[in-house]
């Protein structure tokens, strides 16, 4: 039996929302605070909505340079493909969270060509889509939990 993984993610508007949450909630503070003291700190609901606009576009919609398309496991281990092209063999950072539907994980290049990367993926969820196959996400959800990056049987 085969241990490859061959996930591809699709855009969803489930996973672009969930990556707007941390922006939503500065741009909610921000107006509260702006309401409470100053108007002055309504300047920070510019840089939080382009912010949210950003992280819709990269983890929903997969359409920024940098955005994770899709992952692949086999016996060397879990490689990143990105919108531009480049695969980049990825380790897994213990931060990275798991759930049934959810799967946020954080990724680090072996090779130290930049910092860390991050990657939403959400299985089907009552009316909500998900960004991935529902197989091959049970498969790379149980891979990671085991800590097994191949099966050698």
């Amino acid at each position: 039996m085969s241990s490859r993984i061959n996930l591809n993610l699709s855009p969803s508007g489930s996973a672009g929302l969930l990556a707007t949450v941390p922006w939503f909630a500065l741009a909610a503070f921000s107006v509260a605070a702006a309401l409470e003291s100053s108007p002055l700190l309504l300047a920070g609901l510019i840089p939080a909505c382009g912010m949210g606009w950003h992280s819709f576009r990269r983890y929903g919609l997969l359409q920024t340079p940098n955005a994770i398309v899709s992952l692949q496991s086999d016996g060397n281990g879990l490689t990143c493909s990105l919108t531009n092209g480049d695969e980049i063999p990825v380790t897994v950072c213990g931060s990275s969270y798991l759930s049934p539907t959810l799967v946020i994980l954080k990724l680090r290049p072996k090779k130290p060509v930049s910092g860390s990367m991050i990657t939403l993926m959400t299985g089907n969820a009552g009316p909500f889509r998900g960004n991935a196959t529902e197989p091959d996400f049970r498969r790379l959800r149980m891979q990671l939990r085991t800590g097994h990056s191949a099966n050698p049987y």
